[in-house]
């Protein structure tokens, strides 16, 4: 989840996370079918070309409490889906925190946790802020000290640099320097030193750049991420036809498909070598990495299939498909993935939050 300024942020954020990675209608749907005990299907039905009027009746037989979280965020959705409109979460955290109450506020993260079965609640990470840094982890502590007040099932962490934390957690009389003592978990990731041995060790010799380099250790890197990042690094070096992992079809793109997914921004967002709903030659186009929710496709171009001209032509040609159908293509060659990764993941991410933008604007 991004960086969040103040509690109603950190629940707008939360909300978006979860509108990317699944239907809001089609949860609240499930939890209607649940607590009424009928087929999904026909609550879909059901639900698909009501009226306000109908929802508020549907609404008033329910046999569980009509102004309970669950029901409120339900009815907040399919109200949305009723006007022919997507919902908003700005619009939804508003509408369900209405008095502005702190208990009120915490009925967002209830609500939408109870449209989930048990056991498959959207946790809530927060990240920090790219600048503004001072007394932020604090204030986040506090808001999400009152999430957790109110759905203590609900898993709740604040990912935060090490001087930050410090410094937050100092102070011997605050409430909220205790419970970020409490709380703390140190990550350990390996360094930049340890990187170099072991890509030294692997034959890669020179290591990629500085800027790669650091980029990977800043954020904690894992015995299984560097042993990724080693093998694409490798295969840059010795590139061979037979560098193609279990689901992908280069270690290039596993190991950029893995960065994302240990990324907030950008974890859950991504899929490998998904089918699109059109042809490129005589088979269904294939994405090597896609956000479908939000119609962004990632291409991974190694140098074995990608730069006679044959190929060129091939390629462009399916950069236009994906354009016909508003699809919005990044095409990064392989050897940058580790070589040039800092700018890769950036351009990613400002597609991201471009693609948000534009679905927010075109509800």
């Amino acid at each position: 989840m991004r960086a969040a300024a103040d509690f109603d942020d950190v629940a707008v954020a939360w909300v978006e996370a979860i509108f990317a990675s699944s239907s809001g209608l089609d949860r609240a749907r499930s939890w209607l079918a649940r607590v009424t005990n009928q087929d999904p299907a026909a609550v879909a039905c059901a639900t698909d070309r009501v009226t306000r009027y109908d929802l508020d009746q549907l609404r008033r037989s329910l046999p569980v409490d009509p102004n309970g979280p669950a029901a409120r965020t339900a009815f907040a959705l399919l109200s949305a889906h009723a006007a022919e409109a997507l919902p908003d979460p700005v619009t939804i955290v508003r509408d369900l925190s209405a008095d502005g109450r702190a208990a009120s506020r915490a009925v967002v993260f209830r609500g939408f946790c109870e449209l989930y079965p048990e056991g498959q609640w959207p946790s809530v990470l927060v990240v920090p802020p790219t600048e503004g840094l001072a007394g932020w982890l604090a204030r986040t502590v506090a808001y999400l000290e009152a999430v957790a007040t109110a759905v203590p099932e609900l898993p709740v962490a604040v990912a935060a640099p090490r001087v930050e934390s410090d410094a937050a957690s100092g102070d011997a009389s605050s409430h909220i320097a205790a419970v970020i003592r409490e709380g703390l978990v140190v990550v350990e990731g390996l360094t930049e030193g340890e990187l170099d041995a072991r890509l030294r060790a692997a034959g890669v010799v020179p290591p990629p750049t500085p800027a790669t380099m650091k980029r990977l250790v800043a954020d904690g890197l894992t015995d299984d991420a560097a042993a990724s990042f080693v093998e694409a690094a490798r295969a840059v070096r010795d590139p061979t036809p037979d560098d193609v992992a279990s689901d992908f079809r280069s270690v290039h793109e596993q190991f950029l498909f893995e960065q994302l997914e240990s990324m907030p921004e950008t974890a859950g967002q991504f899929r490998p070598n998904r089918a699109l709903p059109f042809l490129h030659g005589p088979r269904a186009a294939e994405a090597d990495l896609l956000a479908e929710k939000l119609k962004l496709v990632v291409e991974v171009d190694g140098q074995h299939y990608h730069l006679t001209q044959p190929q060129y032509r091939r390629d462009r040609r399916k950069d236009w498909l994906y354009q016909q159908h508003g699809y919005l293509v990044l095409r990064f060659l392989a050897e940058d993935v580790v070589e040039d990764l800092e700018n890769i993941l950036t351009t990613i991410l400002t597609a991201v939050a471009l693609r948000r933008d534009r679905s927010k604007l075109e509800r």
